[in-house]
């Protein structure tokens, strides 16, 4: 599949779409300010500010994938907010080129850009058609990745079909103030983060709340006193700009003093925030605060990917999971 032809296509395609009348299509669904139409015979799932479609021809090894994202807060520029989309869609988990060809359309106070290019991950090839709509201060992502140019109708029917409703938007979007606020208990309120969060927002240099862990043991014959295992460990974790992670974990076990320095990279897709090295570890993104002296990031986990949309939707789930991130300014 030619990348150009694919943009020259489908941009001529969802144009012809907009000449559908509406009931040309199915029932319409939402997903916050978003309205759309779900691509007749594919799968859905969903997980937390996200929609996904997938078709696989088990015969043909063809296969369509559309992901769409819900609003989050707009950079401001439309350019801005379609290279962050594709560097955190396309680029980091598909190994797509970072500069792909795009297209860009304006209509009624929003603008489209859309970019495609061929991608190749863990040997699967194809395409991947990133689409991003920015306006009134959110920006809107849907991704198709796909293998075959006979899903291009479909996916350009999927993306002429959003609608946005802007009426839903206040014209000017409250700002969070960075300062601290406290419940009635007088415990420090973290917030859940207000935009998407993209790899750069993690930059810098963060130290985990320290930890101890005290284990007795004892024998199940006759359960007297076996032993204990003492463990107090901390770690600091500095992340680049790019995602590059290292680790520097310090530990004192019975008395016995633990180094360790490990590397990887991170990354993150909506709420969920991976640590990537030898295997990889998933956090969901519970609290996210920023005040004029540092950074407060609560994250759950590490967790099972069957466990994560759980997670994602009961805070009081995994409680125990919870690990506090600092990063001071």
């Amino acid at each position: 599949m030619k990348v150009s032809k694919i943009i020259l296509g489908l941009f001529i395609l969802i144009a012809a779409f907009f000449f559908i009348p509406p009931t040309a299509f199915c029932q319409t669904e939402k997903l916050g300010i978003i309205s759309y139409t779900p691509p007749k015979g594919m799968k859905k799932s969903v997980q937390e500010n996200v929609v996904g479609f997938s078709e696989l021809n088990q015969t043909t090894g063809t296969f369509c994938i559309i992901t769409l994202y819900g609003a989050t807060v707009s950079s401001g520029t439309p350019t801005t907010d379609f290279t962050t989309g594709w560097n955190n869609l396309a680029v980091k988990n598909l190994n797509a080129k970072t500069n792909p060809e795009t297209e860009t359309q304006s209509a009624d106070g929003w603008t489209i850009i859309a970019g495609a290019s061929a991608v190749d991950s863990d040997g699967i090839k194809g395409a991947a058609f990133l689409t991003v709509i920015s306006g009134f201060g959110k920006t809107v992502n849907i991704l198709a990745v796909f293998n075959d140019q006979s899903y291009m109708s479909q996916i350009a029917a999927f993306v002429s079909g959003i609608d946005l409703d802007k009426t839903s938007i206040p014209d000017n979007p409250p700002t969070t103030a960075n300062t601290a606020a406290y419940d009635s208990n007088g415990k420090l309120i973290i917030p859940l983060p207000t935009r998407q969060l993209t790899v750069a927002d993690f930059a810098g240099e963060w130290g985990e709340d320290a930890k101890r862990l005290s284990t007795t043991y004892v024998y199940r014959s006759s359960g007297a006193y076996a032993g204990s295992d003492n463990l107090a460990f901390q770690s600091k974790m500095t992340i680049t700009e790019k995602g590059g992670y290292f680790n520097d974990f310090f530990a004192i076990q019975n008395g016995k003093k633990i180094l360790e320095n490990t590397n990887g990279k991170i990354s993150v897709n909506g709420r969920v925030f991976s640590i990537i090295q030898s295997s990889t570890q998933k956090f969901v993104i519970r609290g996210w605060l920023e005040l004029p002296d540092m950074t407060i990031m609560i994250l759950c986990g590490p967790l099972y990917d069957e466990d994560i949309a759980r997670h994602l939707n009961n805070s009081e789930q995994g409680a125990n999971l919870n690990n506090v991130w600092v990063r001071k300014k």
